[in-house]
Formats: structure tokens, C-alpha cells, sequence
């Protein structure tokens, strides 16, 4: 009979709380998708780079073509947030130096946005 009186207690989740773990999960999801992009693309930016300092005639060519190769190839490969004014190009004591310098931003939520900053370089011995 003492068995009868005891109360089991409930255990779980109550829907306010699969309502609170819902909405930390969507926002976790919600950034996830805007910042994944974000880095592909300089990923992209990175492989444009490689790709240059693996051609062999890079370091011979005038800055001007070098900076229309680069952005041939980073407009091929769908990279929407550089520009030329984020192609920085320098010459110094026989090593060629290319810094694609530039700021991602794209809209998180009402007035907020995410901002990624990026900064590839790579370096060249001119023969």
C-alpha cells in the first residue's frame, strides 16, 4: 500500500523548453549559413593565389597584368567581395609580393551584420 502513495515524478522536456532549444538552434543554424559562404569564398581567394605563385611566368609580368590574371581567375571562380582595390601589388628587391586585402559583410538579422576580415598574401622570387 506505501508503494500506491509514493508519485512518480515526471521526467522531460516541457514545450517551453523544446520552444527555447528550437529557437538556440535555429540562430546557431541561421549563422552557420551566412558564415560558411564567407569562407569558401576565400578559400576560392586562396586557391586563385596558389594557382598564381605555381605559374612560373607570374614573376616576370608587369603588376597590371598580373592584377587582370588575378581578377580573371577570382571572377571565374564566383568571388563577389574583391575588387581591384583590394589587389595590393609590390615589387621589392627581386620578390614580387601579391596581398588581396578585403571585408566580407552580409546581413545577419534586421540591422545586423557579419563581418569577416580576410588577408592572403603571397610571395614571389623574380628570376
Amino acid at each position: 500500500m506505501n508503494t500506491l502513495l509514493k508519485h512518480n515524478k515526471q521526467a522531460g522536456m516541457t514545450y517551453m523548453g523544446m520552444l527555447l532549444m528550437l529557437i538556440i538552434f535555429a540562430f546557431f543554424a541561421v549563422v552557420l549559413v551566412k558564415i560558411v559562404p564567407l569562407y569558401l569564398e576565400n578559400f576560392k581567394v586562396q586557391s586563385v593565389l596558389k594557382s598564381l605563385h605555381e605559374d612560373p611566368e607570374t614573376a616576370k609580368l608587369p603588376a597590371v597584368e598580373i592584377e587582370k590574371r588575378l581578377m580573371t581567375r577570382l571572377d571565374i571562380n564566383d568571388v563577389d567581395h574583391v575588387g581591384p582595390e583590394h589587389i595590393k601589388i609590390t615589387r621589392d628587391k627581386g620578390k614580387l609580393a601579391v596581398t588581396v586585402n578585403y571585408e566580407a559583410r552580409v546581413p545577419l538579422f534586421v540591422n545586423l551584420d557579419l563581418v569577416a576580415k580576410f588577408n592572403d598574401a603571397m610571395e614571389l622570387v623574380a628570376p
